[in-house]
Parts: structure tokens; C-alpha cells; sequence
């Protein structure tokens, strides 16, 4: 299943085009693929002009809409698709982040999406060089320009993806957070989660409107815009430790049920094997001193 979320604002917003996103779905979809696909949408509570639940029923795929306040609007975006994750179906393997003013284009792109069987991976398509930013991700002129690099890009993001790194980034632009994510991953472990797909969406909104590029001011100094930001580089470090979660995911497996006890030896042995024999004693002596503590905390 896909879960495609974003937030959806018509009040005062000439760039909404929710029912055209929703038509052109249903334009470029099998009876098959509406079973596997749902949209989470976030309204403002002061939005009277949105549509209503009962024409968002009438649509032949899942529609869940949800509403609270505005709050600072398209800088809040984060929290918003947080909280989206969490409501969408659990069943699903692959997350669309998109916003109103988008329209699909292109019939089979469901089928093509969850053709896909990776666990870990980042979809678009436009590959951005992603090697080439190895070593100086963290400079202003290269932050300038793998923000960007990607293109009109609506991201499709594997749901096991978000679990590990538990957030969306910190920041309103997905986008941007999966860019840093990724040239972090290919710099600390050479590893590039990226898969190209044909092109089956287009964004109809304006790029130079407030609502679209986040030009209000926020308190938000972690944010990534073309033009500025992280203004808080703490985001870098918070990035490379979501890269090393997923990492070790991916090394290990993402499995979190108990292992049956036979496994044990097994899992002892790997253990044994992941670091030279020379510091076995120093390990033994650790474990035994935090083992030893922790009966007197």
C-alpha cells in the first residue's frame, strides 16, 4: 500500500488544487491499485473553504482527513506528516509526500512504486550526484546545492525509512531532509538508498508564493529553504546519527520480535567476530563492571 500525506489549505491559498489531486488519481488508477493506496490529509480548522468529508467519501480509495490549527502554516509541515505517518495504515510499505497543488499524470504508477521491494530506499526522477558531495556536504555551497538538486521533486519514501529515522527531518522540507539524509549515508558508509522512476506527477502552484517556499518568518532554525538554513548546524549531527540507525538496519536487519534461545551462540559469535580478539578481555571487563553497576542503581 501507498500512503501519500500532505497538507491541504484552500482558504485564501489561489494555488489548492485538492480536487484536481484527487481526480487525477482517480484518472490514473486501476480498481486494483485504489485498494492499495490511501491519502492522509491535514486541514487548518479555520479553513471554510476545504471540501467537505462527505465529498472525499464519494472517492473509490481511502480518504482520511484530520484538522487543527494553522499554527505557522507551511513551517509546521513536519509535524503535521508525523503525525499523518502514524494514522496511516500499518499495512503500508511506502509513503508519497506531497502537497494540494500537485496532479498525477501518468496511468501504472502505483503498480510501478510498490514493484519495489526494497526495504530502504528514496524514490524520484531526477538522481542527484550524490557522490559528489562526499566530504563537504556541510559547506555553504554544496548545502546551496544539494537542496536543490533533485528537482520538482514529490519524494516516495519507504514507510521502514521513517520508522528507523523516527521523524521527517527536523524541518518543513521533506525533500530537503531526505537530500542530507542521503549525501550523509553515501559520505559515512558509501551507501545511496536513491531508485529513479518514470515522472508521474507535475506541481501546478506557483514556486515564489509565501505559501509555497516558506518566506514568513519562523522560529525554526533548523529549517532548509534554496536560500538559507540550517542556521542551527546541530542538524548535521542529528542527520549523521539517523544515517548511522539506518545503517545498522541495514546491516542487521529490522526484525524487533525476541530471538529464540537457540540462537544465542550464534549471536555471541557475531558478536566476537565484529571487533579484533585483542580487545576481547576490555570488553569482557566492560561488560562485567556495567552489569555490576547496574545491581547497585
Amino acid at each position: 500500500m501507498i500512503s501519500v500525506l500532505f497538507c491541504s489549505r484552500a482558504k485564501g491559498n489561489p494555488d489548492s488544487g485538492l480536487r484536481r489531486l484527487l481526480d487525477s488519481a482517480v484518472a490514473t488508477t486501476t480498481p486494483a491499485e485504489r485498494e492499495q493506496l490511501e491519502f492522509l490529509i491535514k486541514f487548518d480548522s479555520d479553513d471554510d473553504e476545504r471540501m467537505t468529508d462527505a465529498e472525499l467519501a464519494a472517492y473509490p480509495f481511502a480518504v482520511k482527513a484530520f484538522s487543527w490549527s494553522r499554527g505557522e502554516g507551511r513551517h509546521g509541515l513536519h509535524n503535521a506528516q508525523e503525525y499523518l505517518f502514524t494514522e496511516r495504515n500499518p499495512a503500508g510499505r511506502f509513503c508519497l509526500m506531497t502537497a494540494d497543488d500537485f496532479v498525477f499524470t501518468r496511468p501504472g504508477w502505483v503498480s510501478n512504486v510498490l514493484s519495489v521491494e526494497d526495504e530502504f530506499c528514496v524514490m524520484g526522477y531526477v538522481r542527484p550526484p550524490i557522490e559528489a558531495y562526499a566530504g563537504r556536504y556541510d559547506r555553504e555551497d554544496m548545502i546551496r546545492s544539494w537542496v536543490v538538486s533533485f528537482g520538482g521533486w514529490s519524494p516516495v519514501v519507504s514507510a521502514r525509512l521513517i520508522e528507523v529515522c523516527q521523524n521527517f527531518g527536523w524541518q518543513a522540507n521533506v525533500d530537503s531532509w531526505l537530500m542530507g539524509l542521503s549525501v550523509v549515508l553515501y559520505d559515512l558508509y558509501g551507501v545511496v538508498l536513491w531508485k529513479t522512476h518514470a515522472p508521474f506527477y507535475e506541481r501546478r502552484g506557483a514556486d515564489d508564493r509565501p505559501a509555497s517556499c516558506g518566506l514568513a518568518p519562523t522560529f525554526n532554525r533548523m529549517e532548509i529553504t534554496n536560500n538559507v538554513g540550517p542556521t542551527n548546524r546541530y542538524w548535521f549531527e542529528l542527520v549523521r546519527r539517523q544515517a548511522r540507525n539506518v545503517y545498522l538496519n541495514m546491516l542487521h536487519g529490522t526484525d524487533v520480535t525476541r530471538r529464540p534461545w537457540g540462537s544465542a551462540p550464534f549471536r555471541v559469535l557475531r558478536r566476537l567476530r565484529e571487533q579484533p580478539v585483542r580487545r576481547l578481555p576490555g570488553r569482557v571487563l566492560n561488560k562485567l563492571r556495567r552489569s555490576i553497576t547496574a545491581l547497585f542503581v
